[in-house]
């Protein structure tokens, strides 16, 4: 039989029990706003974060090399007709773009749902249609686009004066010239790029992306050497 000391000390308890749990769930409700107000406040911005930056730079110097690759080889077996090169080229933006696009969607996509259901997890809470999952899947498929276009683009570009030159406006011998300048052009304009990230020498990193493009054209046709 309790007491009445004893059922008094158990209300309290319940009391206390039933007010930290008030308070605990509150607390929770807080963070969720903070957190969904600091999401919706910053996901302008926050949208281009670095994995969008580094995937620019990655996947663009990707393409310029690999298009700087098609060109060498076409050289080196003397196909230089505008519809073989443009072809290759192509296929290739078209390769690079698919896996890019793709590949990066669904890794992407996975790790950013590991890391809302821990979240969920911490919070107590379903995070299902929140800003924090809105905002998530803009990021995914932000990241998509660019890891896509990226090496696509770059590996186009070059590709413009074959175009000229199936097209009769520009000769077969310009248009190869013309299309390694914008080539080492593109590589350039990423290492200027890198440089203003990093707040360091923009013209020495340029310098710096053409003497890797440099190196690989000799390395391809040093390599046709013995192959």
């Amino acid at each position: 039989m309790l007491k009445d000391e004893d059922l008094t000390s158990l209300i309290v308890g319940m009391n206390l029990g039933m007010a930290k749990h008030t308070n605990f769930k509150l607390y929770i409700g807080k963070l969720h706003q903070v957190l969904n107000n600091f999401i919706q406040n910053n996901s302008t911005t926050a949208i281009f974060d670095e994995i969008a930056r580094r995937a620019f730079v990655n996947n663009a110097f990707d393409g310029a090399l690999t298009l700087l690759g098609i060109l060498m080889g076409n050289i080196i077996l003397g196909e230089l007709h505008p519809k073989t090169v443009i072809s290759t080229g192509f296929s290739a933006c078209l390769a690079m773009g698919m896996s890019g696009a793709f590949g990066r969607y669904f890794s992407e996509r996975a790790e950013r749902k590991r890391v809302l259901r821990q979240m969920e997890s911490y919070m107590f809470t379903d995070l299902s249609g929140s800003i924090l999952e809105q905002d998530s899947k803009k990021k995914v498929i932000l990241i998509s686009l660019v890891d896509g276009l990226s090496p696509a683009l770059a590996a186009a570009v070059p590709l413009i004066p074959f175009l000229l030159a199936q097209a009769m406006i520009l000769p077969v011998g310009a248009s190869i010239i013309a299309s390694f300048a914008l080539d080492f052009s593109v590589l350039f304009i990423l290492g200027v790029f890198l440089g203003r990230m990093s707040g360091e020498n923009t013209l020495l990193h340029g310098s710096l992306m053409i003497v890797v493009g440099f190196i690989t054209a000799c390395v391809i046709f040093l390599s046709s050497l013995f192959f």
